[in-house]
Order: structure tokens, then sequence, then C-alpha cells
């Protein structure tokens, strides 16, 4: 039942941004980058990963830390 919800929340997240996406937010609380996040997570769910050619989403960034995080030393 989870897949089918998510296969059919694709559906219209995907129509909207091909076919409504050009019209101006005819969903006001609706955009093109909320249904572009809501199309990539359902997808994701249906085990299909396009994070990462979405640069918000990317887990590459989450998982890099800096030199100071890491345990680098610092002398002063």
């Amino acid at each position: 039942m989870k897949k089918v919800l998510a296969a059919v929340v694709a559906l219209l997240s995907g129509g909207y941004l091909l076919a409504l996406g050009w019209i101006p937010d005819p969903l006001l609380f609706l955009d093109e980058a909320t249904a572009l996040l809501i199309l990539v997570k359902s997808l994701s769910v249906l085990g299909i990963d396009l994070s990462r050619y979405v640069p918000f989403l990317s887990k590459r960034m989450k998982g890099r830390k800096s030199a100071a995080k890491v345990g680098a030393v610092v002398d002063v």
C-alpha cells in the first residue's frame, strides 16, 4: 500500500512539474521546488534514487566533514 501511494504521489507531482509548472502557481502553497522534492522523495520510496541530481539533496554534502571536526591539529 505504501508503494501504491508513493506511485500516485509521484505521478501527481511529476504531472504538476510537466504540465502545470509553467502556469503561474495555481496552488499557492505548492511551487516547483516543493513538487520536485515530493517527486524525488516518492521515487526514492519506489527504489529510484534521483537525489544525486538535485544539489540540495545530495548525500555527498551531508557526509563531508571539515578538517577541524575530523581532529586535525591547529597550531596557534
